[in-house]
C-alpha cells in the first residue's frame, strides 16, 4: 500500500485549519492570524538566542543552562508555534464576543494564516531538508515560493473585507 503523499498531508492541514477557523468565528479567527504575525517575529528575533541557550552557549543568571542537541531549524519552528499559540491563547480567552459568521472571511483568514505558518515552517528548515519537501510536493512548492505573497495578503484581505463590511 503506498504512503500519502506530502500534498495530502497538507491538504489535510489546510481542511483541518478552516474547519477550526470554523469553530473559533471570524473576530477570533483575526486574533488567530494576528497571533501567527507576533508569533513570526517571535521566532525569526529570538530563535537565534534561544538556540544558544538550548546548546549551552548562552547563560542564564549566571546559573542555568541547557545542553541538548536541538537544530536551529527544530527550535525556530517549535518557538512559531509555541508563541502563536500561547498569544493566541491569551487574546482568545479575554474575549467574550465570539464574532459573526461569515464563512467567506473565515475560510479566507484561515487559509491565509495555514499558508502563513506552513511557508514560515519550509523557511525555517536546513536548506537539504527543504529541497527534499520541495521536490516531493507540489503544494509546498507552491507555498514556498510565494512566501511573500503569504505575509502581505492577509492584512491586505483584513483591509478589504472589513472595508466591504462596513
Amino acid at each position: 500500500m503506498p504512503l500519502p503523499t506530502w500534498d495530502v498531508f497538507i491538504g489535510l492541514i489546510f481542511i483541518v485549519g478552516i474547519a477550526y477557523g470554523l469553530i473559533l468565528r471570524r473576530e477570533k479567527t483575526i486574533t488567530t492570524l494576528c497571533s501567527t504575525y507576533i508569533g513570526l517575529v517571535i521566532a525569526t528575533s529570538f530563535s537565534s538566542y534561544i538556540f544558544d541557550f538550548f546548546n549551552g552557549n548562552k547563560v542564564v543568571a549566571n546559573q542555568i543552562w541547557i545542553r541538548s542537541s536541538a537544530s536551529l531549524s527544530t527550535v525556530s519552528i517549535a518557538t512559531l508555534l509555541l508563541a502563536t499559540f500561547l498569544v493566541s491563547g491569551a487574546i482568545n480567552s479575554t474575549s467574550s464576543k465570539a464574532g459573526d459568521v461569515s464563512f467567506f472571511e473565515v475560510i479566507v483568514y484561515s487559509s491565509l494564516n495555514i499558508a502563513l505558518i506552513l511557508s514560515a515552517v519550509l523557511g525555517f528548515l536546513p536548506e537539504e531538508a527543504r529541497a527534499g519537501y520541495l521536490e516531493a510536493s507540489r503544494f509546498a512548492r507552491i507555498l514556498f515560493d510565494l512566501k511573500t505573497l503569504w505575509v502581505v495578503l492577509p492584512p491586505i484581505a483584513l483591509v478589504i473585507l472589513n472595508f466591504r463590511r462596513k
